[in-house]
């Protein structure tokens, strides 16, 4: 059997911003009939093609925003399945960064019934995706986050400490202005390669919005918000004979991360200041 090979460009996979009707694959324009009747202009639209021509089960998307609401469209062999939804409905979003590979996964509120939805995107385009990620987080869809810490402590010491970490943990800016608090600790590796990986790094921080969760190693970032209302349990178990940091979003775990020596006081700590 010949093996179908995608030839098309890079930038044929690309999120697309639409700016003629006529750019968007019709299977997702019937979805935006009544949007476009109160006045959704294209530009408000975003199309995220298959990452692969071939690839078996591959799904595309169209992403849309109008005022505070959402509309993600995916369409698979079964059909266009669509979420509508504003910040208030939503439990926690999952940001996951690999290479320039980004999947954002998106729970609703029980009241929703646990819907949700996951899609995936070149983050050299992710300007086009930022409205929805800051819809999503209750935020408007014009708000531009802070791009640098304040120049004072605590975060000159996270700098010294971890100057990955001070970066990645501007992330929580797209969830509320100010970090109240945070606490940050180095993970363990494990395995045959543990000497040869980077070893995992954990951030938490207390926004007015809630919770931001961030876990970066060897194969990425993982950035989880979770809004106060939202948050279940907040805690410091003992699996297996070890520490874990819980959190749950509702009642659907939401982080998990193995505590080391010396970091169960400080957990503990952070989460009793809740």
């Amino acid at each position: 059997m010949r093996i179908l090979e995608d030839r098309r460009p890079t930038l044929a996979s690309w999120p697309k911003r639409i700016y003629d009707w006529r750019e968007l694959p019709r299977r997702f324009q019937p979805g935006l009939e009544a949007w476009r009747a109160q006045g959704l202009p294209p530009g408000n639209v975003t199309y995220i093609p298959r990452i692969s021509q071939y690839a078996a089960g591959g799904a595309e998307y169209a992403t849309a925003w109008l005022g505070d609401q959402v509309l993600i469209q995916t369409g698979g062999q079964r059909g266009v399945e669509e979420l509508r939804f504003c910040g208030a409905d939503v439990a926690m979003v999952d940001y996951y960064v690999e290479l320039l590979r980004c999947t954002v996964t998106i729970s609703l509120g029980e009241e929703r019934g646990g819907e949700g939805a996951v899609f995936s995107y070149n983050k050299t385009k992710e300007d086009q995706l930022l409205p929805i990620l800051l819809l999503s987080l209750g935020r408007e869809a014009g708000y531009r986050p802070a791009v640098d810490h304040p120049a004072a402590e605590p975060f000159q010491t996270l700098q010294r400490e971890s100057y990955a970490m001070y970066n990645n943990s501007k992330l929580c800016y797209r969830f509320g202005t100010e970090i109240r608090d945070y606490i940050w600790f180095l993970g363990r590796n494990r395995g045959l390669a543990r000497l040869n990986k980077q070893k995992p790094e954990h951030f938490l921080a207390r926004m007015d919005a809630g919770l931001v969760a961030i876990r970066t190693d060897f194969y990425g970032r993982r950035t989880s918000y979770i809004p106060w209302k939202r948050l279940g349990k907040a805690e410091v178990r003992e699996e297996q004979g070890q520490a874990q940091l819980f959190l749950s979003a509702e009642d659907r775990p939401a982080v998990q991360w193995p505590l080391l020596g010396g970091q169960r006081e400080q957990a503990e700590a952070f989460l009793a200041a809740l």
